[in-house]
């Protein structure tokens, strides 16, 4: 009897991973269905998106996952973050009126001193 192994594509494979966590995942939100955690959806960013949050917040994780497998490691620290509403709004009118971030430029612009960047 001849076995024939069929191979499937990187990109199947991640379809199929993806439908699993997401059917695992559903069934874990039935038990936190009270939470007020608004849903974010990291399957959609890309791979280098992933690393570089992962960078960012040092989260250790074995080498070699993939795709989905980060994405849902990634998913479960992103909900523990807590964050101060009044801080984030506060943040974003800032960066609304000012037309910048306050990531993009440490200093202050023509030597003015802004208050705002201090507190950060």
């Amino acid at each position: 009897m001849k076995v024939q192994h069929t191979y499937i594509c990187d990109y199947h494979k991640m379809v199929i991973q993806n439908a699993r966590i997401r059917v695992k995942k559903e069934s874990e939100d039935e038990v936190h269905e009270g939470d007020d955690v608004p849903e974010v959806d990291l399957y959609q960013l890309q791979v280098n998106t992933l690393r570089r949050y992962k960078k960012h917040f040092k989260i250790s994780t074995r080498p070699g996952l993939n795709k989905a497998q980060l994405a849902d490691i990634l998913t479960k620290h992103f909900r523990t973050i807590q964050v101060s509403e009044k801080e984030a709004v506060t943040y974003f009118i800032y960066t609304v009126k000012s037309g910048r971030n306050k990531l993009d430029n440490r200093q202050p612009m023509d030597g003015q001193q802004n208050e705002y960047l201090d507190r950060y």
